[in-house]
């Protein structure tokens, strides 16, 4: 069957917040969650991005949403790896930085397409 999928690829954080719990979030899409353990924050931020995306294409806002946190569309061949970086403080400096990658499927051809 025919479908369609989304990828996102992005530079989260995640440092520890008090001795049992660690933050993480995505400075692009202004998303947080949080875990008693690093990996625990990260894959509930993981998560998160996923349930966001996915509730942003059911309701059909996904496009206006990335361009309201700032997001341009871009033509594929304009897109080149390692172009886009984020700036940190100081204090972001000490933050461990891991990336976000989803392929979600959003959409799937009818049955009567494939018929």
């Amino acid at each position: 069957m025919d479908t369609v999928q989304v990828q996102f690829n992005l530079q989260c954080r995640v440092r520890q917040d008090t001795d049992s719990r660690w933050v993480s979030w995505c400075p692009l899409l202004d998303i947080a969650s949080q875990g008693a353990t690093k990996d625990e924050a990260k894959r509930c931020l993981e998560e998160a991005v996923e349930l966001w995306v996915e509730s942003c294409l059911e309701r059909a806002t996904l496009d206006a949403a990335l361009r309201e946190l700032g997001f341009e569309k871009v033509h594929p061949a304009e897109i080149r790896p390692g172009e886009q970086h984020l700036t940190a403080t100081g204090a972001e400096l000490a933050d461990d930085t891991f990336p976000v990658h989803l392929l979600i499927p959003a959409y799937q051809a009818a049955a009567l397409l494939t018929a």
